[in-house]
This record gives C-alpha cells, structure tokens and sequence, in this order.
C-alpha cells in the first residue's frame, strides 16, 4: 500500500524540479528576444512569467496530487485543464485592457505571450507529461489491449445480448 503512494510522491517531486528547470530555461531563452518600446514593461512581463513558473511549479504538483489520490484511474487531464485556466485568463485579462487602449502591435504581443504566458503553461504541461508517463491510469495485470478493444474473444457465449442484424 505505501509502494504506490511513494511513487506518486516522487514523481510529483520530480515534476516540479524538472518543469521548474524547464520554465526556467524558457523564460531566460524567450527573455533573450529584443524588446521594442519601453524595456520597463518588458522587464515587467517577464517578472510576472518568470514568477508564473514559480507558482505552476509549487501549485501543481499539489493539484495533480489531490486530483491523483481522489482518481487513481484518470490521467488528471481536469487537473491539466484547471491550471491552465487562469494562466491564459490572466493572460487575456491583461492583454484586453491593452489591446482596447494601446492598440494591437504583432511583435509586442508576441513577445508579451512569450515571456509571460508560454513558460508557465509549459511548465504545467510538462508536469502532466511527466506525471502521465510516471503514474498512468491503472490497468489490470496483464491487460495489454486498448480501451473498447477485444482480445479475440466471442462476447455471444458471454451471455451478453448480441447487437441485432436483422
């Protein structure tokens, strides 16, 4: 019984350490792009995503654990779904005021996108990758088939009803 619980612990660990360092290392690479205009609203965008990764990495192996240890059996695909909400809704929220009265400028926004929303959200996708290939949904042993799949068997002896033909 803790066999199971162990693993899941060390895989949400190893989550958060390795989606932490790849968040790092995209917002120190997408910071590295040019900034045209005022460099002190760029530093800005990149504190809040830089500061983004710092929470993904703290909040989500937390979410992905509660959501794991109440459903064993999903691959917290809700969990995935719930992180990323406010990541782009603030991302939105934000660009929405700008975009009403500032104006669209393709680069600058681009560029916005990059360092405040992409490293965050890759971080949350990347504890899900790590998670789902770690602590997979459970399958009984020996259950090597595909969901919704047979293994040659004839299901009309099982005493299933038959789908009708005529």
């Amino acid at each position: 019984m803790q066999r199971p619980y162990g693993r899941l612990v060390l895989a949400l660990v190893a989550a958060g350490a390795l989606s932490f360092l790849a968040g790092f290392a995209v917002t120190k690479t997408v910071g590295n792009i040019p900034c045209r205009g005022e460099g002190l609203a760029c530093n800005i965008d990149a504190a809040v995503g830089a500061y983004g990764v710092i929470i993904a990495a703290v909040l989500g192996p937390i979410i992905y654990g509660v959501t794991l240890l109440v459903a064993r059996n999903r691959i917290a695909l809700g969990a995935l779904a719930v992180l990323l909400v406010p990541i782009i809704g603030f991302y939105l929220l934000a660009m929405s005021d700008h975009w009403r009265y500032v104006g669209f400028y393709p680069y600058a926004d681009f560029r916005t996108f990059l360092v405040m929303t992409l490293p965050p959200a890759l971080t949350v996708i990347v504890q899900w990758l790590i998670l789902r290939i770690t602590v997979g949904p459970k399958r009984p042993e020996g259950d090597d088939c595909l969901p919704g799949k047979t293994r040659g068997k004839d299901n009309s002896e099982s005493g299933a009803v038959p789908f009708p033909t005529e």
